[in-house]
């Protein structure tokens, strides 16, 4: 076994280990936890044993192991990117509407609002009917 490869297989079971402990935290939700494990699992596969892989490598029509491994790679961050930013958009629009539930419900002098927040209308064009 190279160094190189000792170093990524060192790496995976370190990032294997943050994992667990960010799981156990709850920083993680199970399936999260379970596609990382499952990245780190697949890293040390592929580290140990490149020479299984290298008849995947062949009908792919990809030059070497290393590339499809960069393949792989870049396809699990674009989409690891696409669900982070998507979820962000959502938490964006839910604190927009909470400050605005907020907002509606202070607008009486005294603070109190004919209406609890969770009960402000949404759209309040739909209540002028």
């Amino acid at each position: 076994m190279t160094g190189i490869q000792l170093l990524a297989i060192a790496f995976a079971v370190a990032m294997a280990f943050w994992t667990y402990r960010t799981y156990r935290r709850r920083d993680l939700l199970a399936a999260e936890a379970a596609l990382w494990f499952a990245v780190w699992i697949g890293l040390v596969f592929v580290s140990a044993f490149p020479d299984l892989l290298r008849n995947v490598v062949g009908p792919l029509k990809v030059a070497r192991l290393l590339d499809l491994v960069m393949i792989l790679a870049i396809l699990l961050l674009s989409t690891i990117v696409f669900v982070l930013n998507s979820r962000v958009r959502h938490m964006e629009r839910r604190t927009v509407e909470l400050v605005r539930r907020l907002a509606l419900s202070a607008e009486e002098p005294d603070g109190n609002s004919k209406q609890p927040v969770g009960q402000v209308q949404r759209d309040p064009a739909k209540t002028a009917e």
